[in-house]
């Protein structure tokens, strides 16, 4: 079995898809947007302390010393965006948008302190490059690809206006447990027949973070809110 190792650089492009606050894809309406309007996303990991046990005997001697390691509960998520984008930004936060005078265009954002920050969820997806990468059979390029299936407590994070560009930043959202992610309703990676395939593994329902190399190239921005794709024959 070979081992592949890569290294990844610039992010290319970012997928967001609506998820129910159960963790579970929103298959109806227009639950999903790709977009290369973000200059980075940073990953912190959560970690908990187990509860350390420590006895001392009469003496004032350590009797009995019980120190658990640490457990992974998962990461933090940060975005700072080139821009506001209404409507992703509504997907991540569940925050309402501001429609313009047709009543269909989105053209602005509110932030409204009664909407729950539970009731609002979303899986990320990221593509970055990959240097000295060699290309598939068919020619085509790699890429680095990345999966956080189920992702809650996002807002607008603090942001200054100024004699300068204006960065907003997405913060305050972490991963969670419970995705039913599933393989996905999107064709990122080849099958066995060389064919563009959902992931091959199914998301378990405690993967916070799935990472690895495909050849099918990541989606073209799709300026606002589309329908899922419809995958396989």
């Amino acid at each position: 079995m070979a081992d592949q190792t890569f290294s990844l650089v610039r992010g290319r492009a970012m997928r967001v898809t609506q998820l129910d606050h159960c963790g579970r894809i929103v298959t109806t309406g227009t639950p999903t947007i790709a977009t290369d309007g973000f200059i980075s996303v940073g990953f912190t990991a959560n970690t908990e302390a187990g509860e350390t046990i420590s006895v001392t005997n009469a003496a004032g001697k350590v009797c009995i010393l019980d120190e658990p390691a640490p457990s992974f509960t998962g990461y933090s998520v940060e975005v700072a965006f080139c821009g506001v984008d209404p409507d992703l930004f509504s997907m991540m936060t569940g925050q309402p948008v501001v429609l313009g005078a047709n009543g269909t265009d989105s053209v602005g954002m509110r932030m409204n302190s009664a909407i729950s920050l539970d009731d609002t969820a979303f899986a990320l997806e990221l593509w970055s490059n990959v240097p000295v990468a060699a290309c598939d059979a068919a020619g085509g390029a790699t890429f680095g690809y990345l999966l956080l299936p189920f992702i809650k407590g996002g807002v607008l994070g603090d942001f200054t206006v100024e004699n300068g560009a204006v960065n907003f930043t997405l913060t305050g959202a972490s991963t969670k447990d419970g995705s039913e992610w599933g393989v996905g309703p999107y064709e990122v990676v080849k099958d066995a027949t060389d064919v563009n395939s959902p992931l091959l593994e199914p998301i378990d329902a405690n993967d916070h973070l799935h990472m690895q190399l495909t050849t099918v190239a990541p989606p073209e921005p799709s300026n606002g809110r589309i329908a899922l794709p419809v995958v396989g024959p």
